[in-house]
């Protein structure tokens, strides 16, 4: 007869046990939205980030046409002339947004007015110098973060300071600077480069 007597107060101590479970839950089910959210922001950040300017050179391949395929690049105007369509502007746009336009112009010419814009050689570039193994010019043939762009340059020299790289960027007729630290699991490691930056890691003293 004992028995339930020491039931009692275990029962009772069930449903708070249960609110605590729920509430861990809850929790950690809201920093895999906030994790799965800022993903998708950088992603979103790096395609933007990739337009075409004056100069660019761009392939329009017609997978249904390949008659019609056409590498050209896009004049001072910011245009570039196609089959058909004729003029048409790709300066500001992605190749992504830019086959987009193409694919619903075709659309009264072609059956399948399917396109594909890819950017083959690009007039932007960033300049990297400082403690890198090969300071100079890189293109910027697709979006490029600043640790990319020092990895085209060479790497880090072995007198680099990962933890201080200054990027200097032209922004309404004034040079911003940023210091960024690109030592291991930094946020800054992911951080866009933007055409005609200059990025300059400095030399660490010890």
């Amino acid at each position: 007869m004992t028995r339930p007597t020491t039931l009692r107060p275990i029962l009772r101590s069930v449903p708070g046990i249960l609110a605590r479970i729920s509430a861990a839950l809850l929790i950690l089910a809201g920093c895999e939205t906030t994790s799965q959210k800022g993903a998708t922001s950088s992603g979103d950040d790096r395609i933007s980030s990739n337009t075409l300017a004056a100069g660019d050179v761009i392939t329009v391949a017609y997978p249904s046409a390949a008659e019609l395929n056409q590498t050209q690049k896009i004049r001072l105007d910011g245009k570039v002339s196609l089959p058909m369509v004729g003029e048409v502007s790709a300066v500001g746009k992605s190749p992504k947004g830019l086959q987009d336009e193409l694919a619903g112009k075709y659309a009264e010419f072609l059956q399948d007015p399917k396109v594909i814009v890819s950017l083959e050689s690009s007039v932007a570039v960033v300049y990297v110098n400082g403690e890198v193994r090969a300071p100079g010019k890189v293109s910027l043939e697709r979006p490029m973060t600043v640790f990319e762009a020092i990895m085209e340059s060479g790497g880090f020299s072995p007198l680099a300071n990962s933890g201080k790289v200054i990027l200097t960027r032209p922004e309404g007729g004034k040079l911003q600077r940023h210091v960024l630290n690109l030592k291991k699991d930094s946020d800054d490691a992911v951080f866009l480069v933007k055409p005609f930056d200059t990025i300059t890691v400095s030399q660490s003293w010890f």
